[in-house]
């Protein structure tokens, strides 16, 4: 259920096409159920520069929701949308974390240091399959789509979902719903305060 809080810390009412856009796209983040979304733009975007002034304007001021912007091989800028509460809970389970710093995160864990590690390699050239840990992705799903022998791929739903599907199903679940709950706040409120809700 979404509550209120007692002062919005966002934008105000926007009718600006593309922040509605972005603020469906990143629907699941902003209610919490996601704790990071990755958007890229091709570098021949004409608009790229009016896109990343209007990100900065309606969320550089955000408490709930933070932004990392990096380039891709020279192809595209992408720009990592995180939700720091969420995002930071996912990290410091102790699954997680043992399989990250399995392969190279640092021993100590700072959720600036995690981000900026795995940042890094994109900038270098590679997508790094643990991004779908910070995706919100179940760590079965990431070590199946890894080629962990004893998981096999089950279905297609959202991503690749390896095992038993269960945990995979309700986490697409509460995406879904997160999208349609912004979808109905987009209607409903023409966006005003929309970032007031988690």
């Amino acid at each position: 259920m979404l509550q209120k809080e007692k002062n919005p810390i966002c934008f105000q009412q926007s009718n600006d096409e593309f922040i509605k856009w972005l603020v469906q796209i990143l629907g699941p983040v902003i209610l919490g159920a996601k704790p990071s979304e990755i958007l890229s733009f091709p570098s021949h975007d004409k608009t790229l520069n009016e896109k990343i002034n209007k990100i900065n304007h309606y969320f550089g001021n955000c408490k709930k929701i933070s932004f990392k912007i990096f380039h891709f091989n020279h192809k595209s800028t992408k720009i990592l949308f995180y939700k720091p509460v969420s995002l930071d809970g996912v990290l410091r389970d102790f699954k997680n974390a043992k399989f990250l710093k399995s392969i190279g995160y640092p021993k100590e864990y700072n959720l600036e240091l995690y981000l900026n590690h795995m940042i890094e390699k994109i900038i270098q050239g590679t997508i790094p399959d643990e991004i779908g840990l910070f995706l919100g992705y179940p760590l079965k799903d990431v070590l199946g789509f890894m080629g962990h022998p004893s998981l096999k791929l089950t279905k297609v739903n959202g991503w690749r979902v390896y095992g038993d599907a269960t945990l995979s199903d309700k986490t697409y679940d509460e995406f879904l719903k997160a999208k349609a709950q912004i979808k109905n706040l987009l209607t409903f409120c023409s966006m005003h305060k929309i970032l007031s809700y988690a």
